[in-house]
């Protein structure tokens, strides 16, 4: 099954599709699954119950329905990434950009959901709309509303519709300025072209940030999160995923990343002499100091 694989891999994407490839990629295959797995008993941790006053209006707004979906904005913050990353991937025949798109973009996601969930459940704030959900009996001098609301609202740091959508955003914008040189501009583009334009391809590359940006206000409009909360979950989401990109894409920011050689190239990891590792990248300055030996 795996050699079937492997050939219509080839047969797609062309004969030296897989050279690239490293037993090193199952590790870290399989530390994505970790951590998605991690994440997912993170979700169910006992969730502490931190003491409330009744007169605290800062948890007495009105439960409202929310704006977005939480199940759409995951899908969202996953799947139209990936689905860049695939398209882009298929049009370029190179089966190493999907594979390491896919790698960082589900290691960004996975490693930030963890964190979220972790803390949602341990920190335990209440919510902006907690008193609605807890309908509070004086007499009982308890909470008398839907379990699982009261438990919900209890789960209000950080934001995890900000720390999913800035994840999956951030990859994203990271991404499409690793494409298009949007965020390094002393790179040369080509001349006599509308594509050339430096501020489409930077407001493009901020496109998905915009986005995000907007998930993360409605948070605070449909009184599901305090301002900090919104705020750590976006740093969260953005810091987790920008450390997994640039562990497999070179940085946008960086001119060395935009020439000939490695223009929107994700890092690789390829045998150098003597059996030791050495990044793919690091080819490309060998040959910028021989040429500039040959102009001297």
């Amino acid at each position: 099954m795996a050699s079937n694989l492997q050939a219509r891999i080839k047969n797609i994407f062309g004969n030296d599709a897989l050279d690239w490839l490293d037993r090193s990629y199952l590790t870290d295959w399989v530390i994505v699954a970790t951590l998605w797995i991690l994440s997912e008993l993170a979700a169910n941790l006992p969730v502490f119950e931190r003491d409330f006053y009744v007169a605290d209006q800062t948890i007495n707004h009105a439960h409202k329905k929310s704006q977005i979906n939480g199940t759409v904005n995951h899908f969202i913050a996953l799947l139209v990434p990936g689905a860049a990353v695939l398209a882009w991937g298929l049009i370029r025949l190179s089966f190493v950009a999907i594979h390491h798109g896919a790698l960082a973009l589900l290691a960004g996601r996975g490693l930030s959901r963890l964190f979220t969930n972790i803390l949602k459940n341990r920190v335990g704030r209440l919510r902006p709309d907690f008193l609605a959900r807890c309908k509070w009996d004086e007499v009982a001098l308890a909470c008398t509303g839907k379990k699982n609301a009261v438990l919900d609202g209890r789960r209000s740091f950080p934001s995890g519709h900000s720390s999913a959508v800035f994840a999956g955003m951030t990859f994203l914008s990271l991404w499409l300025a690793g494409q298009t040189a949007a965020w390094c501009f002393q790179t040369p583009l080509p001349v006599a072209s509308l594509r050339s334009s430096r501020l489409l391809r930077f407001v493009l590359s901020l496109l998905p940030l915009c986005w995000a940006t907007f998930v993360a206000i409605t948070r605070l409009e449909d009184y599901r999160h305090h301002k900090e909360d919104v705020i750590g979950g976006a740093v969260l989401g953005a810091v987790c995923s920008t450390i997994c990109y640039v562990a497999f894409w070179p940085s946008p920011f960086s001119a060395r990343s935009f020439t000939s050689y490695s223009y929107g190239q994700p890092r690789l990891i390829t045998h150098g002499e003597n059996g030791r590792l050495r990044q793919g990248n690091f080819d490309f300055e060998l040959t910028r100091l021989e040429e500039d030996d040959m102009d001297v």
